[in-house]
């Protein structure tokens, strides 16, 4: 079906027509629907992460609840019931589907530029490999695409097709261990348990968030959310925008924003001082100084402010005012939305269930070969270290190989150290301003899932005292959103506990309402 036809969705009663492959969540927002739930407290609430982390664009989807809208393509004929309070009745009785059995050598979670490279090699070494994503297309989010495909993105989906890699996308990994899997659609629930003989997690990164007043309003998103919104169809010409936080994202999310024909104010940060160190490592790049002299063309005509962050935002049920925080002043910018990240956490949930040792600093400890702490589990991309696209190819690569029992060649080797060797500088360029961590105020929410403010945890000495005595980190997303805020200030003990794998929804057929959470 043509990108540019029309489909009829159905929402909340409403028939709305929308255009065909566009991202659910970008679809609603495009019909200026940008309130998806309410939370516990009455406030409304709309899309933050647009990657299925935060759990809240979720909406009920042709009958199942908990249904993630960013992940989800439109279809003729969808039902959406926008979330509501449980009515005080008893549910139907409902039907479990059965699990389905699926074996494999090989199994792949996440398809983004790790994800396919490491299946595609394992492949084409002769490994039978099975590829789990969330997504309804491969690609992750760094290839997330509108319109017409990239081409590094047709080169490497072609080449897992021609290696014979079997893909079972829009499914989420909820349990396993060496061996064996457990993964559920995120429509639907419905279980398919895979055996295998090797997992490569390749599940990427998700953006850091910081609370300020006025960050749970409606329109107010993630950095990455924006531009994964716009490439899932998300219509922002005319629209005025606050990009804000730091990292190079920015400047690739306000790249897109501009080109699609949005006004764009652009805040870092960061200092242009902290800032200069990175350009004389881009000397030793010919490759990243076009890419980044490419972006600067594209936003050349866009205000772009340093030492400069939000602090407030402000509307009637959406986002209507930006309070951007420069020096000892406070400029108010009204806007139609604001995008803000404070830079990627390795996701590493998965890593931690099948019981694989993270660094000090939160990344999945892996030795050269990209072999964990676990036997027959490797790790490649994100999760190892945030450092670009091009490092999580060769690490994917290197995974794939050692999966299929090759070896990876010195100059792939040498390529990964190279590239790493740039994510460093990145992290240490636009490290985050002591002030800003401190500017977390008493009566802000912190754990958006439950609506607590920080001022309620005063006094809680570890993350552990946290979930048990306030719930933090229990709703939908699990403590994806508010458990690195409370870990940043490195004044809470951390615990051994495992994380939940995912929250996702029940597999069943009738649904008549959903729930809190």
């Amino acid at each position: 079906m043509n990108s540019q036809e029309k489909v009829s969705i159905r929402v909340d009663g409403t028939v709305l027509e929308v255009r065909s492959g566009t991202q659910l969540a970008a679809a609603l927002m495009g019909e200026g629907i940008v309130a998806f739930r309410s939370s516990p407290c009455g406030d409304k609430r709309g899309v933050l992460c647009a990657m299925g982390s935060c759990y809240e664009c979720r909406a009920m989807v042709d009958g199942h609840r908990l249904v993630r809208t960013c992940l989800v393509t439109v279809q003729d004929g969808m039902e959406i019931t926008t979330e509501r309070p449980l009515e005080k009745k008893l549910l139907p009785t409902v039907e479990t589907t059965d699990i389905v059995e699926d074996e494999t050598g090989v199994v792949v979670i996440g398809s983004g530029p790790a994800g396919l490279s490491a299946a595609c090699v394992a492949a084409e070494l002769g490994q039978d490999v099975l590829l789990i994503d969330e997504s309804a297309r491969p690609g992750g989010r760094i290839w997330a695409h509108r319109g017409q495909m990239p081409a590094v993105v047709r080169y490497w989906i072609d080449k897992a097709d021609r290696a014979g890699v079997r893909r079972l996308q829009g499914a989420t990994v909820i349990d396993g261990e060496v061996g064996w899997l457990e993964a559920a659609s995120v429509i639907s629930g419905a279980r398919t348990r895979v055996r295998c003989q090797k997992i490569i997690v390749a599940t990427g990164a998700r953006e850091r968030f910081l609370p300020f007043p006025g960050w749970t309003l409606p329109g107010v998103v993630g950095a990455g959310a924006l531009q994964s919104l716009i490439k899932g169809g998300l219509d922002v010409k005319g629209k005025r925008y606050v990009i804000a936080g730091t990292g190079p994202l920015l400047l690739a999310v306000a790249a897109i924003a501009v080109s699609e024909g949005a006004e764009v104010i652009l805040a870092e940060q960061a200092s242009l001082l902290q800032r200069v160190p990175l350009a004389f490592s881009l000397l030793a790049s010919p490759e990243r100084m076009r890419e980044v002299w490419q972006l600067w063309k594209t936003l050349r005509g866009v205000e772009k402010i340093s030492s400069c962050w939000p602090v407030k935002a402000q509307g009637n049920q959406r986002v209507e005012k930006v309070y951007l925080k420069i020096g000892n002043v406070t400029r108010v910018e009204e806007v139609d939305g604001l995008a803000v990240g404070y830079g990627l956490i390795p996701e590493t949930r998965v890593a931690q269930g099948l019981g694989c040792v993270l660094e000090k600093d939160g990344r999945v400890k892996v030795d050269r070969y990209q072999r964990t702490s676990v036997e027959g589990v490797l790790c490649a991309g994100e999760p190892t270290g945030i450092a670009g696209s091009e490092a999580a190819l060769a690490s994917g690569q290197i995974a794939g190989t050692v999966a299929a029992a090759g070896t990876p060649s010195f100059q792939l080797m040498q390529k990964l150290r190279r590239h790493r060797g740039w994510g460093i500088a990145l992290e240490r360029t636009h490290s985050l301003r002591p002030d800003l961590i401190r500017s977390v105020v008493e009566d802000v929410i912190v754990c958006r899932c439950e609506d607590v403010v920080s001022s309620s945890i005063r006094g809680v000495r570890s993350l552990r005292q946290a979930r048990i005595q306030h719930r933090i980190g229990m709703g939908p997303c699990q403590g994806r959103v508010c458990m690195p805020i409370l870990a940043l200030g490195d004044t809470l003990e951390h615990d051994s506990v495992r994380p939940p794998w995912s929250t996702c929804p029940s597999p069943r057929t009738e649904l008549s309402s959903t729930d809190g959470h």
